[in-house]
């Protein structure tokens, strides 16, 4: 935040440049996301299609292709949630802002929901990882493609730890852009100060 006298006013140099290469890490990533998720999408649609032909012309199956279909969309699902969650597209239930008027309760109410959603991700990657390290010991095999079931059910605590990064970075967001606001404020009322000081 840059003030009328040249000087910025916030965070140190150092915390600074730690959210300019987060932002860069961020952008990166959400490009990587939306990709995997198109690409995904599109061999579902080749995958879902080649087996109706093969129904419906020839008179056969592919034993692996409903198989195959049902993981990727598992994968679709979880990660979908961290694009959902960036675009505030989650349903979400928005009577209790009404209630209070504030800007800063609201960001108070925001917080605590945040929170709430931060501890119930943080609950699925403990779980996932422990249905992973289960699944590991008794090296479990899907039906039809005999691959590890390790991989289709790896997105549970990878999606639900990258919710943990966006929840935290947003938590955090809030609170600096309300340090600002006081800080701001804090700094309008010196300024008041000295001209009131000038003038007499």
């Amino acid at each position: 935040m840059k003030l009328s006298d040249g000087k910025r006013w916030g965070k140190p140099p150092l915390l600074t440049i730690e959210g300019e290469y987060m932002r860069k890490f961020f952008k990166t990533y959400n490009n990587i996301e939306e990709r995997i998720l198109v690409f995904s999408l599109i061999l579902n649609v080749l995958v879902v299609s080649l087996q109706i032909i093969m129904r419906s012309v020839f008179n056969t199956s592919i034993s692996w292709s409903e198989e195959l279909s049902r993981y990727i969309f598992i994968w679709e699902i979880w990660l979908g949630t961290s694009i959902a969650y960036r675009y505030n597209e989650h349903i979400k239930v928005e009577l209790i802002y009404s209630i209070f008027k504030s800007d800063r309760s609201k960001k108070i109410i925001d917080i605590f929901i945040k929170l709430i959603w931060l501890a119930f991700n943080m609950f699925l990657v403990y779980q996932g990882l422990k249905l992973l390290g289960s699944m590991a010991d008794r090296n479990a095999l899907s039906s039809g493609m005999r691959i590890p079931l390790v991989y289709v059910y790896g997105v549970l605590p990878l999606s639900s730890t990258i919710m943990c990064i966006r929840i935290i970075l947003d938590i955090l967001n809030l609170n600096s852009m309300e340090e600002d606001k006081l800080e701001e404020d804090r700094h309008g009322r010196e300024q008041k100060n000295i001209l009131k000081e000038g003038e007499k």
